[in-house]
């Protein structure tokens, strides 16, 4: 692995401080997002084949629009994810104000967002395992497509597996988290309390969202 992504993920303070001295740049931060996105869409390609394989013969062609849709709309997904908590972090730290530009934050938040790429790789392969495990029906009526999506949905759910992606997700979320604080103290010149504060209170609530829903799968 590259020696400067290893400095993001086990040394993000120095790695921020030495990237203050060059201008910004969002080409890595940019390819992360894109690995990410890819992961994501080979994920959700699986689910969307699984949902596929129910559906009647003469609809399966259909089918495959839905596939296209879900592998475009993972992709598109890491560069949301990507941007969105960017913008979040530029927002929340002008309570704290924040010094900075905006392109510079969106290339820290890039880089913070590496361990979601192990974590990507790691949920991909736990959700191909719980995929597998499904017993798939089938609709031998386009009308019975409805009821088969919502069963295979509910299996799903109702799956272990399912509670430990989402834990999986979680844990991987920290570990970014921590890499965005050092991030934003060196992007928007914060205290790291400050720092800690921008990246902690949207992150948290997201976690608590995330950690409401879980329990309330099991």
């Amino acid at each position: 692995m590259n020696t400067g992504f290893l400095r993001v993920l086990l040394d993000p303070g120095r790695f921020f401080e030495a990237r203050m001295q060059g201008e910004p740049s969002l080409k890595v931060p940019a390819l992360i997002a894109l690995v990410i996105g890819i992961i994501g869409a080979v994920s959700a390609a699986l689910s969307a084949n699984v949902t596929i394989a129910a559906f009647p013969a003469d609809m399966q062609a259909f089918g495959s629009i839905g596939v296209a849709i879900a592998v475009v709309g993972g992709i598109i997904g890491g560069f949301f994810t990507w941007v969105a908590f960017g913008i979040v972090f530029y927002i929340v730290s002008m309570l704290f104000v924040g010094d900075g530009d905006l392109k510079r934050t969106l290339e820290f938040t890039g880089y913070g967002l590496l361990p979601q790429v192990f974590g990507g790789i790691i949920g991909a392969v736990f959700s191909y395992q719980l995929i597998s495990n499904l017993t798939i029906p089938t609709a031998s009526r386009p009308e019975d497509i409805a009821v088969v999506v919502e069963a295979l949905t509910n299996a799903m759910l109702a799956d272990p597996l399912t509670q430990i992606i989402g834990i999986i997700s979680i844990l991987f979320l920290i570990w970014s988290a921590n890499i965005w604080i050092f991030g934003m103290k060196y992007a928007r010149n914060l205290s790291t309390r400050n720092a800690a504060l921008t990246v902690g209170i949207p992150v948290g609530l997201y976690i608590l969202i995330n950690l409401v829903t879980l329990i309330g799968l099991m």
